[in-house]
């Protein structure tokens, strides 16, 4: 399969050109975080709110292709009983909260934490062993990926499911040991990956899962103090993409390419 690939959005416009070609992916998955845009990329939050909007309707043109999930910004929006738990780990529109939230409650049926394709797994931030463990006992066992996914996304129907999607590690300034599949830092997924689970050395069924996540910034500043984008960071299975850059992933080739912007 050929997979368009859009991570971390916060009101960028990157999306759009690769997606007048929509025809030539048989699948469009969108890795979350479509508001709060960083200061210093001059984007408006007024910017962002069109943005998404436009997404949501390039979204329900395409049903069968386009798949939304949600990353860490966009769940105080998302859900009031979310947004109670704490605002302060993000940036966060104030002032245009109710508008938000608004969109977002218009289109629930549109989003979820997790989507499978191919025996790929894409979420936001990528699942870790211990957030696992955490969520669905010390006991977890993957099953099947669409399972996994299943119980993903069922988390967003109970307070305790979004309590465990609000875990944020010590990584990203939070106080829990695991982050959640929608906060977890890359060095949380990095160093799960090399890690040797329980007394039996084992590895847990994760470390097997191809996985497809955003969420960490990873551009710099060039000589010249021009903001450019950084390559995916690839390792084992996990594939962590660059959250200013379209990608088109193969899933039987589980190889990775970004889309250069057309001058």
């Amino acid at each position: 399969m050929k997979i368009l690939v859009l991570p971390d959005i916060h009101g960028r416009h990157f999306w759009k050109e690769p997606c007048n070609n929509i025809e030539t992916y048989d699948k469009v998955v969108f890795l979350g975080d479509y508001l709060d845009p960083y200061n210093f990329e001059n984007i408006t939050v007024r910017d962002a709110i069109e943005n998404f909007k436009e997404i949501i309707e390039f979204t329900k043109s395409n049903l069968d292709k386009v798949v939304l999930l949600l990353g860490n910004h966009d769940m105080a929006y998302f859900s009031k009983t979310y947004k109670s738990f704490s605002m302060w780990h993000c940036r966060h529109a104030y002032d245009d909260y109710e508008e938000i939230a608004k969109i977002f409650e218009e289109n629930k049926n549109l989003f979820k934490i997790a989507h499978v394709e191919d025996d790929v797994l894409f979420t936001h931030a990528g699942c870790t062993s211990g957030w696992l463990k955490d969520t669905f006992t010390e006991q977890y066992k993957i099953t099947s990926l669409d399972d996994l996914a299943f119980s993903l996304n069922n988390l967003l129907n109970t307070e305790n499911g979004l309590r465990y999607l609000y875990m944020v590690s010590r990584e990203r300034g939070g106080v829990d040991f695991n982050g959640s599949c929608i906060w977890a830092d890359k060095n949380e997924t990095y160093w799960d990956q090399v890690s040797k689970l329980d007394g039996e050395q084992r590895v847990h069924d994760i470390h097997g899962v191809k996985q497809v996540f955003g969420h960490s910034l990873q551009a710099f500043y060039d000589k010249d103090g021009r903001i450019v984008s950084g390559q995916p960071q690839e390792y084992f299975c996990c594939k962590m993409l660059d959250n200013r850059s379209a990608y088109v992933l193969d899933t039987e080739k589980f190889k990775i390419e970004q889309i250069k912007k057309e001058s």
